[in-house]
């Protein structure tokens, strides 16, 4: 579940959730680190068009890099695919050095390192996206995030909050905790945050009503269909004859106003 959140909302919610979690275990003390990712795609930009269709099943492939300069989160680096299928979420990922990750994006096969069988089906899946689909480097995105898991030690409950979302389009080569971002390139000038919240089974009560009393309303939320929109330039010439609203506007009204028969045919 996710919620675009204003500073007040951010803050009504710490006010009273502080009691019920605590910082997640790969965070650090502070709870903070930076995530960064590299995002794939093809030239007709599929991954956008099929969140933007709704597609049952849509996937994206990604190398996840960890990690902060001054060592409080060790480096490390995966290749993810995120699978959505009926409207559930599943993410499968191999952890690999940073080099290896590109080599497997690339449809190469990762030398120096052992894998499982298991892992071997995802690199698999990961070259079937690269070699069949013709997936390709496109965004490299950065942001701060804050984690907390519950306190309850039997609850997988973990609620984040990402904030100083940015993109580029250029120098498509992630590192650990990168800050190669120009002016302006920051998703939400506004402050808003992206809470999420995952959970096996039901929401908490408790959160439950936390969220709604502090006004928050769940949304989807996608970090790299909103950085396509407003930075793309394969895309936003897509956008151009087929979009009722500016490519710079916000993703929610973009897609309140799609319909199928506006996208470009491929």
């Amino acid at each position: 579940m996710k919620f675009a959140i204003t500073p007040a909302q951010r803050a009504a919610l710490m006010a009273q959730l502080g009691s019920y979690l605590r910082a997640d275990e790969n965070a650090g003390d502070g709870a903070r680190y930076p995530v960064v990712s590299l995002y794939y795609d093809n030239a007709e930009r599929d991954c956008y068009w099929d969140k933007a269709r709704s597609l049952p099943s849509r996937r994206k492939l990604r190398v996840r890099v960890y990690g902060s300069h001054d060592g409080a989160v060790p480096a490390s680096s995966f290749v993810e695919i995120k699978h959505k299928c009926d409207g559930r979420g599943v993410k499968r990922r191999v952890p690999l050095p940073l080099a290896q990750a590109l080599r497997v994006c690339e449809g190469l096969q990762p030398e120096g390192v052992t894998l499982s069988e298991p892992q071997r089906r995802i690199i698999a899946e990961a070259h079937d996206l690269v070699l069949r689909r013709h997936f390709r480097p496109v965004v490299v995105m950065r942001y701060e995030r804050t984690a907390y898991a519950a306190l309850d030690q039997e609850s997988d409950l973990r609620v984040t909050f990402d904030e100083g979302i940015r993109a580029r389009f250029d120098s498509l080569t992630p590192e650990p905790d990168d800050r190669f971002f120009a002016a302006g390139s920051e998703l939400h000038t506004d402050g808003l945050t992206v809470m999420e919240v995952k959970v096996t089974g039901c929401i908490p009560y408790w959160l439950g009503r936390t969220i709604s009393a502090a006004g928050c309303r769940m949304q989807s939320h996608s970090k790299y269909s909103i950085a396509l929109e407003e930075g793309d330039p394969v895309l936003r010439a897509m956008l151009s004859p087929n979009w009722r609203t500016p490519a710079a506007a916000g993703t929610a009204e973009k897609i309140a106003e799609f319909s199928p028969m506006t996208a470009p045919a491929f």
